[in-house]
């Protein structure tokens, strides 16, 4: 391996075991919220990092989730890092809403991800699992939902050697989800992964639409 693909390798396993990897999708807020309208949804949201420990690098992706009263499922994938590494990460995610009675506006669910990256032979695995909280806020016309979600995550990685390494860190993210009648939604996001000399720190924002088909999440 030449000099110069060595040290992409290296710069990118830094990136993605540091920082993005905290998120569910490379780069991105770990979003462990699905809409509150069954149905499917599709989203986009822009990712960057805001501290040292994060590489403030700049990342995009977008999620297909489908969502019932009782659980939703999502799929995606992510470009990050436009400058250096400029890679793909996919991945997806699960939750389960706990029944809690259909009239309360407070939602809690139990939720588990995973995202895969590969270039230049290092290969990252995250996978994060915790609770969330969510809160439908009364509005007239709006659906506003602000959510947090503490959880662990388990890092996997190989730096190009062939050898995995793995750790289990405390992370968590949270956001705001507001959605209009029509379907269309607002998204933000933040993330934070609890790393030994320095804990990357990620926010995001986007897009979505859902596709309803009746009840509620």
């Amino acid at each position: 391996m030449k000099l110069g693909t060595r040290l992409l390798a290296a710069a990118f396993s830094l990136a993605i075991v540091a920082a993005p990897a905290s998120a569910q999708l490379s780069g991105l807020p770990a979003y462990n919220y699905a809409p509150a309208a069954a149905g499917v949804t599709i989203s986009g949201m822009f990712g960057r990092g805001l501290n040292d420990a994060s590489g403030k690098a700049n990342s995009a992706g977008g999620m297909l989730t489908y969502g019932a009263d009782m659980f939703w499922v999502g799929a995606g994938a992510s470009y990050f890092d436009f400058d250096v590494a400029k890679t793909v990460s996919f991945g997806g995610n699960v939750g389960v809403n706990l029944p809690l009675g259909p009239d309360l506006p407070v939602k809690v669910a139990i939720v588990a991800g995973a995202a895969y990256s590969s270039k230049n032979s290092v290969k990252a695995l995250t996978i994060p699992a915790g609770v969330t909280l969510a809160i439908n806020v009364p509005s007239p016309s709006l659906t506003v939902v602000p959510w947090i979600s503490p959880g662990i995550r388990y890092l996997r990685a190989d730096p190009g050697t062939g050898t995995w390494s793995s750790t289990t860190k405390f992370g968590g993210s949270g956001g705001l989800s507001i959605g209009l009648p029509m379907g269309v939604g607002f998204d933000v996001a933040v993330d934070y992964t609890n790393i030994s000399g320095g804990s990357p720190f990620v926010v995001g924002a986007g897009l979505h639409y859902t596709f309803k088909t009746g009840g509620s999440m």
